[in-house]
């Protein structure tokens, strides 16, 4: 008997048993879709993981930490440690203390072999920010970083940086400082209120050169209040602000550019360096590692239970089969009496079972991309993922997930097909 024949006779007995069959192709079906949205999530997350760190970070750049415990989630101890002028308590980053890099860390790490150069992340909390006619509202001051893509309303920044009287204000403040938009606060100048830390204050006035929107790929949660100058700007509010005061000069983070840096081999010799060095250090690369190792553990956690549903169907497709192979004895008997052989019969139940598993494997991943697809711009805006997309399906994936599925349906299709290619076709013919 051929194939195509044993397929043509497959599908009319699945035909003749529609209601049982998509019932127990709806199990697989439950499987199928929950597989399906699980790979399409982790393509979106990991996609979404790239565009972040193509975003946040240049690629020929390393961000450097006093030491290595700054990047790994180390014990909490809350046991009195050793004094070190160097080390602070970071609340924000896992409780822990760690050391901070001050201006001799960061002549060493400019005087190495193959750095370009050393940004400073100066940050400082101002008093407040105002202008003419308007009130005081809070915010804080922060280098221009050209290694960050910024995303702006109106205006930009040239490619030699800004000078030392430009500023860069954040779409929030607009509407708060009396600009109708964008547009018409560019040129326009506003005022930047400092409060030392030991007493005094300082107002500096700057002039609006850009106009930042937000993006959701960025990083940095404090965007919306923090106005971007230049580093020689930064640095001496920095100063000001934190004078006498055990912050002085002294810094979470430093951003190395290394010269050719986006040359892999020249980028991580230097990241060998920093590293014997003492300190640690995280290229662009390291950091979307660990966005795919997190993103991974998840999936395998879903994929887990999708597993679990797909041993239930499992289960289905035995039972189903059984079933079908009772009701048809005599039809086997008489497939047999009239010639057809043991393996014959055996494919046609493993064929039939291939079909509710290709059925089943269908219905779920085709629910899965039509319900993405729809759901897809929703979910972006409530995750705040803005043009990206968290849920990405490849053809390749669902395919094989199909193939998957079919191939389970087949294993569980294998011991009823045993038992109907075993049947005795005169006991066969004699049963009622």
């Amino acid at each position: 008997m051929k194939f195509r024949d044993i397929l043509r006779r497959s599908g009319r007995s699945i035909k003749q048993a529609k209601v049982r069959t998509l019932l127990t192709a709806a199990a697989l079906a439950v499987g199928g879709f929950t597989l399906s949205v699980t790979l399409a999530a982790a393509n979106g997350a990991n996609a979404y993981g790239a565009k972040l760190i193509d975003t946040n970070f240049d690629p020929s750049s390393l961000i450097v930490a006093k030491s290595e415990s700054t990047f790994t989630s180390g014990p909490v101890s809350n046991k009195p440690q050793p004094y070190s002028g160097s080390l602070a308590s970071v609340g924000i980053l896992r409780g822990h203390l760690v050391k901070e890099l001050n201006q001799k860390d960061l002549q060493k790490l400019a005087s190495i072999n193959g750095v370009e150069s050393v940004f400073e992340p100066y940050t400082t909390t101002v008093r407040y920010v105002t202008r003419s006619g308007a009130g005081k509202y809070t915010g804080s001051v922060e280098a221009y970083n050209p290694a960050i893509t910024h995303q702006f309303v109106a205006g930009s920044v040239k490619s030699s940086g800004l000078t030392a009287n430009q500023v860069v204000l954040p779409n929030d403040y607009l509407s708060l400082l009396h600009f109708k938009n964008g547009q018409a606060a560019l040129g326009q100048t506003l005022s930047v209120n400092l409060l030392q830390t030991l007493g005094g204050t300082q107002t500096r006035t700057f002039t609006i050169a850009a106009v930042l929107t937000s993006p959701s790929t960025l990083i940095s949660g404090n965007i919306n209040t923090t106005l971007l100058v230049n580093a020689s700007t930064a640095k001496s509010t920095y100063d000001f602000v934190n004078r006498g005061t055990v912050n002085a000069n002294r810094f979470l983070l430093a951003t190395v550019k290394v010269k050719d840096g986006t040359n892999q081999a020249k980028l991580s010799a230097v990241q060998s360096v920093i590293e014997k060095y003492g300190y640690g250090a995280e290229s662009a690369k390291n950091a979307q590692a660990l966005i795919t190792q997190i993103v991974n553990v998840l999936q395998i956690v879903i994929i887990v239970f999708g597993l679990i549903t797909l041993i239930a169907s499992f289960f289905g497709v035995v039972n189903t089969q059984y079933i079908s192979v009772l009701e048809r004895t005599r039809e086997i008997g008489l497939m047999k009496a009239l010639g057809m052989s043991s393996r014959n019969v055996s494919n046609l139940f493993i064929v039939e079972a291939a079909w509710i598993g290709g059925i089943g494997a269908v219905i779920g991943s085709g629910l899965a991309i039509i319900a993405g697809t729809a759901l897809n711009p929703w979910i972006s805006k409530q995750i705040s993922f803005g043009n990206s997309r968290l849920l990405i399906f490849h053809a390749s994936q669902i395919i094989g997930l199909i193939i998957f599925l079919i191939i389970v349906a087949v294993i569980a299709g294998l011991l009823p097909a045993r038992k109907a290619a075993k049947l005795d076709p005169i006991e066969a013919l004699r049963s009622e």
